[in-house]
């Protein structure tokens, strides 16, 4: 695989192009139409795993099986970005429609999201990479032998690529992909976007489900730092009172720095795909430039499409309008197949 500006050479031609549907043009309808419309509720008979991360904390998957009588055609691991956790619309939604393609599914709550709240003191952000060998090691014990596909969006997919690159080497036998969706890859340039006064809404939110988050830690556990919030509350400065300090940072820009993934993606060394559009309203264009010359990244970068919105002018195969979920199964599919082949595994011999 190479690099393209807004398009792909991983099995292209089976994808339809990205087409904005008219009534979300630009980014910001994009982002909002995205998050407005229906997803479902809920999935049938879920299963909870509990993985030991560092320092006695837990988080927990969420497990979906296809039918018994359907052959499995891999496990695909969801990480939800911030603020989110395995039961957000986006997760679930995904999660349906890989179910339907006869897909494994395993949501994942960061810790102290979701299912896993009050089993991890410690907070998740962007650079929490420590977290994935466990969990990585669990869906092994649990599936030997299956390809597995992990997908981050937002944030975890800066967590995932962060992953990824800072090992070289070959992680996990059956990993077979990864894909990154609107990643925030460089940080500050993230931060910076948000602290645009044609972003506050999203700003807004981002803080008030922090907030709640911090909330939360105060509760469960009675040691947890009793944090002072200033009226002028933005992500950048949660950041830089909480996050940083709490996750042993020396500032936030020592965190921002860190913590960004673009810096590691010259080591990747499976197959690799970046989901973005052009037109995100907090993850910039030119955090897609520049990008290192390796053969394993993907990138597909659309010219609209917003934040993890995508909602395309004709319905997909699965009878509705969310290009980026078809995206992201038709990527997956493809990295199974080349599981199969065991092509990849040659090229990083």
């Amino acid at each position: 695989m190479g690099i393209r500006s807004r398009s792909t050479s991983m099995k292209e031609s089976a994808l339809a192009p990205f087409a904005p549907a008219w009534w979300a043009q630009g980014g910001n309808f994009q982002t909002i139409w995205g998050y407005l419309l229906p997803s479902p509720k809920a999935l049938p008979s879920t299963r909870l795993h509990e993985v030991t991360v560092s320092q006695g904390d837990k988080v927990v998957m969420c497990e979906n099986k296809p039918p018994p009588s359907h052959n499995v055609n891999g496990v695909v691991l969801l990480m939800h970005g911030l603020g989110g956790h395995a039961d957000s619309p986006y997760m679930l939604r995904v999660a349906e429609k890989f179910l339907r393609q006869n897909w494994i599914t395993l949501r994942l709550n960061h810790r102290g999201a979701g299912q896993g709240r009050g089993k991890a003191k410690q907070l998740y952000h962007a650079g929490k990479s420590e977290d994935l060998p466990p969990v990585l090691a669990r869906i092994s014990e649990l599936f030997p032998k299956m390809p597995v596909v992990i997908a981050g969006f937002s944030l975890s997919g800066n967590l995932l690529l962060k992953y990824l690159g800072e090992k070289g080497e070959v992680i996990l036998e059956c990993l077979c992909g990864a894909i990154a969706v609107n990643p925030p890859m460089k940080l500050a340039l993230s931060a910076a976007a948000m602290r645009q006064q044609r972003n506050w809404i999203y700003d807004h939110r981002f803080v008030r489900l922090l907030k709640q988050a911090i909330r939360e830690h105060q509760e469960d556990f009675s040691d947890f730092p009793r944090v002072k919030f200033p009226s002028d509350m933005s992500v950048y400065r949660f950041d830089q009172i909480v996050t940083a300090p709490l996750s042993g940072f020396a500032s936030v820009e020592d965190y921002y720095q860190k913590s960004s993934a673009f810096q590691f993606l010259s080591q990747i060394n499976l197959p690799a795909v970046l989901l973005a559009s052009e037109d995100d309203p907090f993850v910039p264009s030119e955090t897609f430039e520049d990008l290192p010359i390796n053969h394993f990244l993907n990138l597909h970068l659309t010219r609209s499409g917003g934040h993890m919105g995508f909602i395309a002018a004709r319905p997909t195969r699965f009878d509705d309008h969310r290009w980026m979920d078809e995206a992201i199964v038709h990527y997956a599919g493809e990295m199974e197949k080349n599981f199969h082949r065991r092509g990849f595994f040659e090229s990083r011999a």
